[in-house]
């Protein structure tokens, strides 16, 4: 067989075996964002039929997206970790939508926060942001949403404050009410 023609079909399929990847990646993120759009709809006090009415969809698909939405979300009893959480959440689907201007913002406030002298743990966790940051959305969106104590830790100093506006705060809040139900 032609080496050359070998070559080339593996080359090609190598290719889209990354294409697949990344196709399969950009599906499962956005499953996950529409996910958390459910679960926002239904902290902001929307009823399962009256989202699955708005979405065009059956009440049992927005059942088992409210299920797999808060099966992902770390079980915690802790305010002060849950909604810092639920902020990174919304975050990260603006991450998705607009990332130029968030990294940009979140740069911005790393440097504001770099001229107040800080603890050099702190000093470390704004490195780290400076490190995530450079990072491709998708793994940056996973960096935020890490349940471990380098997660937890790195959203108390978040760099992204002035990102969400009120009423997107009001939600996350209501999520993370929500959440705490049970």
């Amino acid at each position: 067989m032609d080496k050359e023609l070998v070559d080339r079909l593996v080359d090609e399929a190598k290719t889209l075996a990354a294409e697949t990847e990344s196709a399969r990646e950009t599906m499962m993120a956005a499953s996950r964002r529409r996910q958390e759009a459910i679960l926002g709809l239904k902290a902001a006090g929307l009823s399962v039929r009256a989202i699955a009415t708005r979405l065009g969809s059956s009440p049992s698909v927005v059942q088992d997206a409210l299920r797999t939405a808060i099966a992902r979300h770390p079980a915690t009893n802790r305010r002060e970790e849950r909604f810092p959480y639920e902020l990174h959440v919304l975050l990260a689907a603006k991450l998705h939508q607009d990332p130029g201007h968030l990294l940009d913002l979140a740069l911005e406030n790393i440097s504001r926060m770099r001229a107040t002298p800080r603890a050099p743990i702190a000093e470390r966790w704004l490195n780290r942001w400076e490190a995530i940051l450079k990072l491709p959305v998708v793994e940056i969106e996973e960096a935020m949403l890490k349940d471990d104590d380098e997660g937890r830790d790195m959203r108390q100093i978040s760099p992204f404050a002035g990102a969400l506006d009120r009423n997107e705060r009001m939600i996350a809040m209501k999520k993370a009410q929500l959440l705490a139900q049970g």
